[in-house]
């Protein structure tokens, strides 16, 4: 699945990803593959697995897995939001 990360939590290590139905998932720095962490920030683009974890509640939110950044992605630096020309979708 392809989404784009909606925000990043660094000193917690944890973050939040809006697929393409406009569901929110929420990733752990342990779930990245291939992508360091700090190149995650707000506008980029991913593609990820989706899982529910042991222990989570139902009203949790579902939990992004495998996450790698998509081909056309422009890394974030130090987990910092992209400018407004580089953000998935935009101009």
């Amino acid at each position: 699945m392809q989404g784009t990360v909606d925000r990043v939590v660094a000193n917690e290590g944890f973050g939040f990803i809006i697929g393409p139905n406009g569901e929110e998932y929420f990733f752990h720095r342990s779930a990245l593959k291939g992508a360091e962490w700090e190149e995650l920030g707000p506008g980029v683009p991913v593609i990820f697995q989706v899982t529910e974890g042991e222990g989570d509640r139902p009203d949790e939110h579902l939990r992004a897995v495998d996450v790698i950044l998509a081909p056309d992605a422009v890394p974030a630096v130090d987990n910092e939001p992209l400018p407004p020309g580089k953000i998935a979708g935009g101009s």
